[in-house]
């Protein structure tokens, strides 16, 4: 009889605990975020230079009919056009006409600079040294200092070119022709 009574009590608090669960509630609430739309971004770098617009290719930003020792200076806008920043630029350079001797290694890069506006006067990032003539820039290219640009911003290259006053008469005549590549990179790693 002990078992009865032992089983009906297990039977009675199973029971109560059943319907005491069954009584209670518990509140909820539920919030929805909906349109959730993923995108890749965009990283366009677009030239220009003396009122040109804007675009991928420009011509002739630089250049001139120079003496020894004489100068010839101009700017490139560097725009980011895109909806990334760029962390910095890298600019390369091609003889696409030759002459011999070589032009490119008389015409000295005596200043170079990097600003927010054309003339590279207000705090402007000197890069002079970075390389010290046209000849260098076309061995090797360069990652310009200073040169990150945030989406829909605009940053100036400004340099200027110096015939050698050591050239001498072989130069005479002699004329190349150069092409600028700019590289937009996202990340400084690149």
């Amino acid at each position: 009889m002990n078992k009865k009574i032992v089983f009906s009590l297990f039977s009675i608090f199973a029971s109560l605990a059943l319907m005491g669960g069954v009584t209670f509630a518990f509140f909820s609430s539920t919030a929805t975020s909906t349109d959730n739309v993923f995108a890749a971004g965009t990283l366009t770098l677009q030239l220009d230079d003396n009122n040109q617009t804007a675009a991928t290719t420009i011509d002739a930003s630089f250049g001139g009919t120079m003496a020894p020792g004489a100068s010839v200076s101009g700017f490139i806008s560097m725009h980011n056009d895109g909806s990334i920043d760029i962390a910095e630029v890298n600019l390369s350079s091609t003889e696409t006409v030759t002459s011999t001797p070589d032009l490119a290694a008389k015409l000295n890069i005596s200043s170079a600079k990097i600003g927010s506006e054309s003339t590279c006067t207000v705090s402007p990032t000197d890069i002079t040294g970075s390389f010290t003539t046209l000849a260098a820039l076309n061995s090797a290219g360069i990652d310009l200092p200073s040169s990150a640009i945030a989406a829909s911003a605009t940053r100036y290259l400004c340099m200027t070119f110096t015939l050698d006053s050591g050239t001498d008469n072989t130069y005479q005549g002699k004329s190349i022709t150069e092409t600028f590549t700019f590289v937009g990179h996202q990340d400084l790693s690149q």
